[in-house]
């Protein structure tokens, strides 16, 4: 039964445990007496504890912690044994003596990171012996383990630019080289776990041993991102492509969904960018199970948060938004069983991308918006499932954030509107309004405007059998569905405010317009949406009627006017005729 094996398992890591802490406690005198071959000795029979095939992974690791904790006073012998004028290489081949395989490569290892500190010899000799020599353990968790404590052993003593080992113990190539041959053997060994015999009950414990696992796979990627020397070049030219290499070639749905997300994670936003093209065509490769979205999504949401609004960010020349979108378009074309949420979902990802890198451009938003609507127009509406649903209700709502009332200009956005369930239709009809209220500057001066506006937020204006007067949905145990329906009906009220013309007469038509579409809502909505209405009314007649008095007070001047030049006109004339008559007299 299971609980057997888990207890077997405590068991099984007690006894280890034990023997481990019993060699470690004389190896420690022997290294206290100075005694290296008695030490060496110690140190074997507690690294061969090491050779358990019994433990899960987990365990395993466990008790490999324990070891190498103790190994660490081992590495503190050799170094203490150098520095009183013991070569290393002596020490170095006496530990090759060690008759256990497993044994003598910890030994191994833990003597060549003494090596490489004392200068003694180069850093890149040591490195390819040591990386050589460890491929002889091929059982995968031993193997896995093994190659770790090397990875851990050697990462300072690289000889990485600006490193004391580089120069004569080697450059950034022989760095960078050993770390990719050890992840490579590693990924190997990780992806070997998959296969190791039994049905499917341990097929699907094996995927769970070998999560536990992959991070001493992802570590070496974790290496290569903390190599000084590599710079984009490099990382274009060899790193990269020597990654994806193992990636595309083992063939292996957990590896290739893990290591892709790592490379996105570790490596800076400048390799990326460098590298845009390479990365994306790796995934038109991977194998169908391999979840693409996440993959993409996981990429874009990196470069956006790198360009952070800001278009100049991502380079000119490299249309990172054509790169994705043909990428996307390859892999809907090639995998067939895409399900519709999850296609939605890759093309509300690239919107965001879009919204995100390439503020302003509404031509990639509206081409986003109208894949969605020709994927959709396959399907009937009111036939979506309700996944595909709450896609497509959070594909009409990202944009309103960003872009509020511009979205009415986007033609496909009314078309994909059609394809919501009243109850979601309405969801998003709130966010709108919400977001034109929200937004800077926000005014609905034409309209055409405000028609379009109030066709997209059709259901809060009026229920969904279009009668007008049945009362909105109710539930009288249920107050939240009135609170929710009395926000929804303030919000609509407050677009009143938001109708502002100069002119007079077109300022009559928007309110006339909004009228006619509250009207239709049923008494419950116009008790809220009617009254601010009849204030703007008001108001407006206010404004004619003072335009009026200003019209006929401008009329009364230009009139008072007029008759006073007739005065003085009649009067000039008169004077002029007198003087004609009489020269004699008086002017």
């Amino acid at each position: 039964s299971t609980m057997n094996a888990a207890e077997e398992q405590v068991k099984y890591l007690s006894e280890a445990t034990k023997k481990v802490k019993e060699h470690a406690f004389y190896m420690k005198r022997a290294i206290d007496a100075n005694d290296l071959n008695t030490t060496l000795s110690l140190a074997a029979d507690m690294l061969r504890e090491l050779k358990t095939s019994l433990l899960t992974p987990r365990n395993y690791y466990e008790l490999y912690m324990k070891v190498t904790d103790e190994l660490r006073h081992v590495e503190d012998f050799f170094q203490a044994l150098n520095k009183q004028g013991t070569p290393v290489v002596e020490m170095y081949e006496k530990v090759q003596h060690c008759a256990n395989v497993v044994p003598r490569l910890y030994l191994l290892i833990a003597v060549g990171g003494v090596y490489i500190k004392s200068g003694e010899a180069p850093a890149k000799d040591i490195l390819k012996d040591l990386i050589e020599m460890v491929k002889c353990v091929q059982y995968p968790t031993r193997g896995l383990f093994l190659r770790n404590y090397l990875s851990q052993t050697s990462r300072d003593k690289l000889p990485d630019t600006n490193s004391p080992y580089a120069g004569v113990g080697g450059d950034v190539t022989d760095a960078y080289d050993f770390v990719l041959q050890n992840f490579s053997e590693m990924n190997r060994l990780w992806v070997r776990l998959q296969h190791m015999g039994g049905g499917k009950d341990s097929r699907k414990k094996r995927e769970k041993e070998r999560q536990d696992l992959k991070i001493l796979v992802g570590t070496n990627l974790v290496r290569l991102s903390q190599l000084e020397g590599i710079d984009s070049q490099i990382y274009k030219d060899v790193i990269l492509p020597r990654i994806l290499e193992q990636v595309e070639g083992c063939k292996d749905t957990i590896a290739q969904s893990y290591l892709m997300d790592c490379i996105i994670q570790v490596f800076p936003d400048e390799f990326h960018l460098a590298t845009l093209q390479t990365f994306l065509n790796a995934c038109t490769r991977l194998k169908e199970k391999v979840n693409i979205r996440d993959i993409l999504q996981s990429m874009m949401n990196r470069l956006s948060n790198y360009s952070d609004g800001q278009a100049d960010r991502i380079p000119k020349d490299l249309q990172a938004f054509n790169l994705f979108n043909d990428c996307i378009t390859k892999i809907l074309e090639e995998r067939s069983n895409l399900s519709l949420p999850e296609i939605l979902r890759l093309q509300t990802a690239l919107m965001q991308f879009a919204l995100k890198c390439y503020p302003g451009r509404m031509d990639y938003v509206n081409y986003c918006l109208g894949m969605c609507a020709s994927v959709l127009s396959a399907t009937q509406a009111g036939e979506l499932d309700d996944s595909s649903v709450s896609e497509v209700e959070e594909l009409l709502s990202i944009p309103l954030a960003s872009l509020a009332l511009k979205v009415l200009d986007l033609k496909q956005y009314a078309e994909l509107l059609t394809y919501l369930p009243y109850e979601n239709r309405r969801q998003v009809a709130t966010t709108l309004v919400r977001s034109t209220l929200f937004a800077a500057g926000s005014v609905l001066d034409t309209p055409e405007k405000l028609e379009k506006l109030l066709a997209a937020i059709t259901p809060l204006l009026k229920d969904e059998d279009a009668a007008g007067d049945a009362p909105p949905p109710t539930a009288d145990d249920d107050p939240s569905v009135d609170e929710e329906f009395e926000e929804e009906q303030t919000l609509v009220a407050r677009l009143v405010h938001t109708l502002r013309s100069d002119d007079t007469d077109v300022q009559f038509k928007l309110l006339s317009l909004a009228r006619r579409h509250f009207g239709q809502g049923g008494v419950k909505r116009i008790s809220h949406t009617l009254p601010p209405l009849v204030f703007s009314g008001l108001r407006l007649t206010h404004k004619v009627k003072a335009r009026e008095v200003e019209a006929k007070r401008a009329e009364e001047d230009v009139r008072q006017k007029t008759e006073e030049k007739e005065k003085a006109d009649a009067l000039r004339k008169e004077n002029e005729a007198k003087a004609a008559e009489d020269p004699d007299a008086p002017p």
